[in-house]
């Protein structure tokens, strides 16, 4: 199973349950599966950096708009990556 398919179900079930939590009337019940929904988003998005994005979330950072994260020839190597993988366009 893809982590990225896994990943995707479990934020899913964390907003329907967000949305059932929202109904929750008694504060300290809300409190609690809040905090409860909090935990399991911090290790979804853990997961997702670690799983998903590996050493390819460096390239999400954000950067100064004249200088690319990778020079020429490294970018070129990438693009050629991508492409074997099926990405057509850059």
């Amino acid at each position: 199973q893809a982590p990225l398919s896994r990943l995707l179900r479990e934020f899913e079930q964390i907003q329907r349950e967000q949305r059932e939590a929202n109904g929750c009337t008694e504060r300290r019940e809300w409190w609690e599966r809040r905090s409860h929904l909090d935990l399991r988003m911090q290790s979804l998005i853990q997961s997702l950096d670690q799983e998903v994005l590996g050493c390819w979330r460096g390239l999400l950072l954000p950067q100064d708009p004249g200088n690319s994260p990778l020079d020429e020839q490294e970018l070129a190597q990438l693009l050629q990556e991508l492409q074997e993988c099926g990405w057509d366009s850059p």
